[in-house]
């Protein structure tokens, strides 16, 4: 039997076994700081239907799986400023929440240079069942945790948590932090880069290793469309792999991050 083409081993479930992850978890569901959290790629979790997606455990703990360092990360930054944080807790080789439905690497058949078995002539069905399941609920949690905030009448800044690792294709990144950002709106992303670039030693990535021009769904989605204030804050994976890097990188982000919250010229609605 050919282990590639054979994906229905792997099928998704029509809903999760009890055993399984709830899709999201949100932190600091009632909190009122005028900002969201939210980490696209934090879980590598697999639903126990799903087999691993025909994958050895190894290729889960890769970066193709999940973004390495990034939930420890967040939940540090979500505890320093009280603020509610979205997760998603399952693989974005299940389906990707940071790409739009329809894009081919949402559920890619390939992630540098692994097959993905679940993936090859996935059918119609079982895209859609991955949409209901991983998908929507968490962009449905977005967008109710932001309306829940304008309800209480703040304007709050979306921010994306990621990492990224420190070479592709053979070739090093030498950025520590990449800031990516849409040009049109820079009220969060220029006061930013200005911090963290005086930060003594640190390489800062404007649009790098992304262009927050064509990476950065989520954000499009949430943010740029509502007129949201936003950001993504891509931090490079060696140096958030212990706790040691994870609660540095907290500080230095949470560092960064107080003033540009704490002003009020910030949290308004602009679509400029």
């Amino acid at each position: 039997m050919d282990a590639v083409s054979d994906n229905n081993r792997f099928c998704c479930p029509n809903s999760l076994d009890s055993a399984d992850l709830d899709p999201v978890e949100v932190l600091y569901p009632h909190a009122l700081t005028p900002a969201i959290f939210v980490s696209d790629h934090a879980g590598n979790a697999v639903p126990s239907d799903m087999k691993k997606l025909g994958l050895p455990q190894e290729e889960l703990e890769r970066h193709i799986a999940w973004d390495i360092g990034a939930d420890a990360l967040s939940r540090l930054i979500a505890r320093r400023f009280k603020a509610t944080t979205v997760l998603a807790r399952y693989s974005r080789l299940i389906i990707d929440t940071n790409r739009a439905l329809g894009d081919p690497e949402a559920i890619p058949n390939v992630s540098d240079g692994t097959v993905i078995p679940a993936n090859v002539e996935i059918t119609e069905g079982e895209r859609l069942r991955r949409e209901e399941l991983f998908y929507w609920p968490y962009h449905n949690k977005i967008a109710a945790e932001l309306g829940r905030l304008r309800i209480f009448g703040s304007v709050p800044v979306l921010i994306a948590l990621h990492t990224f690792t420190s070479s592709i294709n053979g070739t090093a990144r030498p950025w520590h932090v990449g800031v990516l950002w849409n040009e049109r709106d820079g009220r969060v992303a220029s006061p930013l880069m200005d911090r963290l670039s005086k930060v003594e030693g640190l390489i800062v990535g404007d649009n790098q290793p992304y262009s927050g021009i064509t990476h950065g769904y989520s954000l499009r989605l949430h943010g740029d469309a509502q007129g949201l204030p936003h950001v993504e804050i891509e931090v490079r994976q060696d140096l958030v792999c212990d706790v040691v890097g994870q609660e540095r990188w907290a500080r230095i982000l949470g560092d960064a991050l107080t003033p540009i919250l704490d002003n009020p010229t910030v949290h308004s609605i602009s679509f400029s």
